[in-house]
């Protein structure tokens, strides 16, 4: 009887602590905190997602792209990822601005991604010696401050074309037409919504910063240029829903392989990363080292990772520094190869003796 009674009161017991422990943990994982999980992603083949009219998808080896999976963390995937060798916390104000809704960050990855993509379409034809035409119309507002001038008339996605009846094309033109005034300055800008003309006058205020600067402005910032371009084949891209601009290179490469007489793979599972610049220029990008890992897991042989050249004092590694140091933690045979601009990594696979 006592036995009967000692049984019954411990299943009860273990019973309680499982229940609280199941709903700790379910409790956990629904609670948010500050920080994004970054954990290796995957490699995918490029010739699924690009298609050149009239190119060719012959090759016996692939261009691929490689990505990150990130989201937010709960405090079990905080305590998660404190453990886990292959991820990383990112605060999420180093993700993107504390002054940016979750919907203006993902509409502005989107849009990178697609200017990244018109990048390598002109840089990829340019490179073949086909030829190529661009307009440049103006600058696209990815960001905005919010209580700054600019918050009460732009949104994401207006295209700016004027500042004080002045053309402006680029975004790098946008940036020096409001850059040296001070503040109470007025400034009149022109720019579309949708295809329609707005026009507003605005009064420069200081921008907001945690130290003693007093520069002025009207709270936009990172800009990107709106171009038309007349290119030579149509080139289509699905690439769903991946964001940002890391994707550069490896699409350009993929859009010349189409369009070359002769196969640059050579028979090699190719994957890398790094934005292309239009000046042909591979720019630095964010968690090469989750993308090294999802590479080697996928069986790649060759990895371009941005040789970026960091400015005088700078201690940070560059990418492709830190690509070989995860290569080298993990033990993969994959071939790291640094690549500065477009030409490097065109050159490498010129000389490469093809895939026996």
């Amino acid at each position: 009887m006592i036995r009967r009674l000692f049984r019954r009161r411990s299943w009860r017991i273990g019973s309680f602590i499982f229940m609280f422990l199941l709903l700790s943990t379910l409790v956990l994982s629904f609670v948010p905190t500050q920080f994004y999980i970054l954990r290796p992603g995957s490699a995918m083949a490029l010739n699924s997602m690009v298609t050149v009219a009239g190119g060719h998808k012959d090759a016996k080896g692939s261009f691929m792209l490689t990505t990150v999976k990130m989201g937010p963390a709960s405090v079990m995937g905080y305590l998660y990822a404190k453990v886990d060798p292959y991820s990383d916390l990112l605060d999420a104000n180093m993700i993107h601005s504390p002054h940016e809704s979750n919907e203006d960050y993902n509409k502005r990855e989107l849009e990178t991604m697609r200017d990244s993509q018109l990048t390598a379409q002109v840089i990829a034809f340019q490179k073949a010696g086909l030829p190529v035409d661009v307009k440049y119309l103006g600058a696209i507002v990815m960001q905005i401050i919010p209580d700054m001038p600019a918050d009460k008339v732009l949104k994401v996605g207006d295209v700016v074309t004027k500042v004080n009846g002045k053309s402006v094309a680029t975004a790098q033109e946008l940036l020096i037409a409001l850059s040296g005034r001070k503040i109470g300055d007025q400034v009149q800008l022109d720019w579309t919504r949708d295809g329609q003309p707005m026009k507003a006058t605005l009064a420069l205020e200081k921008l907001p910063t945690t130290t003693k600067d007093t520069r002025a402005g009207i709270g936009i910032s990172s800009p990107i240029t709106k171009r038309e371009v007349k290119l030579p084949n149509q080139v289509t891209i699905q690439s769903e829903k991946i964001g940002g601009p890391s994707a550069g290179l490896m699409f350009t490469l993929e859009i010349m392989n189409q369009v070359s007489k002769t196969d640059l793979t050579k028979g090699y599972r190719i994957a890398g990363t790094g934005e292309m610049l239009p000046d042909g220029t591979v720019g630095r990008i964010g968690g090469i080292e989750h993308k090294i890992i999802a590479a080697a897991e996928e069986g790649v042989d060759i990895f371009f990772a941005p040789n970026d050249h960091l400015p005088l004092g700078v201690k940070n590694r560059t990418n492709y520094e830190e690509a070989v140091e995860t290569a080298k933690k993990i033990n993969t045979n994959m071939k790291i190869v640094p690549v500065s601009t477009v030409d490097d990594a065109i050159k490498y696979l010129e000389t490469l003796q093809p895939k026996s």
